[in-house]
């Protein structure tokens, strides 16, 4: 059954459904980060019933991974510039190394940003090179999709230029512009359509790998297949040492994106389904309940999502304060050019 609303009416809850879906799947699974997908099964539905204490003490309930801490500071950066700035966003970013902030340490992120402190705001080549497919600054993609839904022109251009800031890797960037495009059509579409999702996702990430595109065209028949089968296909990576089975998923963009659709597609409305689906699935499941939240929020808004979960995030004042900033500046921005 169709809401009674307008996309129109439900555009600010989908924006903060998305951002608000992303922290608490990140701190859904931060406690539990690089855990077995063998543990992660085994807890079940106890995994999301409420946020626990991080195994080393040193956070507290609700607290989210450092990958919310980029996406926050990056949604501000687009807010506060009205497009989407690569110095805005270094400027936001660079702090959190300089004064040692950063929740948690990001391989891949790290690298770039070391390079970023020493060199200066304004400087070029900081970016991870190709070959570094990590996951780091992936969920920031997400802000591409909210700022551009309705301008899918400059969709790619964008995603380009945030996740420049960080990679150079073709991989990774053709898998930022799909997760981009997915939440664009979760803005524009009252229901989740199947085939638009796959095929405008892999003709975005056509236009900067060509093996990427062929990985998310897996997904309609994954399924239709049992989930350890699906699980197994998605997660591969060219590891072939990489036991994902056991071991869960890697920390690499393309798997974690793959997984975190699936995830997703089999229980497109079902909010904690979707992030217990990515926390079962181990390993690098920070992240990929991260995306699954992002992407079940852009589709349905935050109303779905339980009240528990949403207060009791740290920060999640900010949180939204940075969500409702972005849809603001959005509006204001479109508002500006149609007139």
């Amino acid at each position: 059954m169709k809401s009674s609303t307008t996309l129109k009416e439900q555009l600010p809850g989908r924006f903060r459904g998305s951002i608000q879906g992303a922290a608490i799947g990140s701190a859904l699974g931060f406690p539990h980060s690089g855990s077995s997908r063998t543990f992660m099964r085994a807890l079940g539905s106890e995994v999301v019933q409420g946020y626990v204490r991080h195994r080393s003490g040193y956070f507290p309930e609700g607290q989210h991974g450092a990958s919310v801490q980029l996406l926050s500071l990056a949604a501000d950066a687009i807010a506060k510039e009205g497009r989407v700035c690569a110095n805005s966003i270094v400027e936001c970013w660079v702090p959190l190394w300089r004064e040692n902030r950063i929740v948690e340490r990001l391989p891949d992120v790290d690298v770039a940003m070391s390079r970023w402190l020493r060199r200066g705001t304004s400087a070029r080549g900081c970016a991870c090179g190709p070959g570094e497919a990590g996951s780091g600054a992936l969920l920031c993609s997400i802000l591409v999709g909210l700022w551009d839904h309705d301008e899918p022109d400059h969709l790619i251009a964008d995603c380009e230029i945030l996740t420049g800031v960080t990679h150079e890797d073709t991989t990774v960037r053709a898998v930022s512009v799909a997760l981009a495009t997915v939440i664009a059509h979760n803005l524009t579409h009252h229901d989740v359509v199947l085939a638009d999702v796959i095929d405008g996702a892999a003709e975005a990430a056509a236009r900067i790998d060509p093996d990427v595109p062929d990985r998310i065209q897996e997904i309609p028949m994954m399924l239709a297949t049992p989930e350890r089968n699906a699980f197994e296909q998605l997660a591969r990576t060219s590891d072939d040492g990489f036991d994902v089975d056991h071991a869960g998923v890697s920390s690499d963009a393309l798997p974690i994106f793959l997984v975190a659709l699936h995830c997703w597609l089999r229980n497109p409305s079902e909010p904690v389904e979707v992030i217990q689906s990515c926390l079962q699935t181990g390993g690098a499941m920070e992240m990929t309940a991260a995306v699954g939240g992002a992407l079940v929020g852009s589709s349905i808004g935050e109303d779905r999502f339980p009240q528990a979960l949403l207060t009791g995030l740290v920060e999640s004042s900010e949180i939204i304060v940075s969500a409702t900033r972005l849809f603001e500046r959005q509006r204001q921005e479109r508002g500006r050019r149609s007139s």
